[in-house]
């Protein structure tokens, strides 16, 4: 029972060092008439970055959404004059180009790089 007694003492000493050294890094602050401004000043300092950030945010938001309006529109407008289906098939697409193709082919001959000197 002494050992816990002397335990908590000496944490209790350690403790109230501890209060001493913090005191004495950290004075008190003297108030005064322009403490509360001073004290906003640097609030608002500090969020001074965050504040700027926030408002880009929602200035890039509205402009992103308002682009993905317009855009909708231009493609809603533009779809209903066009016909976004073609009237051939893919396989007859690529049977008129081979047809086509066919018709442009020319023998070709190809001689080795020694030979040409």
């Amino acid at each position: 029972m002494n050992h816990q007694n002397r335990e908590a003492g000496s944490n209790d000493e350690r403790l109230d060092r501890l209060f001493e050294a913090y005191r004495a890094a950290c004075p008190d602050v003297e108030p005064g008439a322009d403490f509360m401004p001073r004290l906003w000043q640097k609030i608002e300092a500090r969020q001074g970055v965050s504040v700027v950030f926030g408002r880009l945010a929602r200035n890039l938001a509205t402009a992103a959404l308002a682009l993905s309006c317009l855009l909708g529109l231009a493609v809603s407008i533009s779809g209903s004059h066009t016909n976004a289906l073609p009237g051939e098939s893919y396989v007859e697409v690529l049977a008129e180009d081979h047809d086509n193709a066919a018709l442009d082919l020319e023998p070709v001959r190809f001689t080795p790089a020694a030979e040409q000197n």
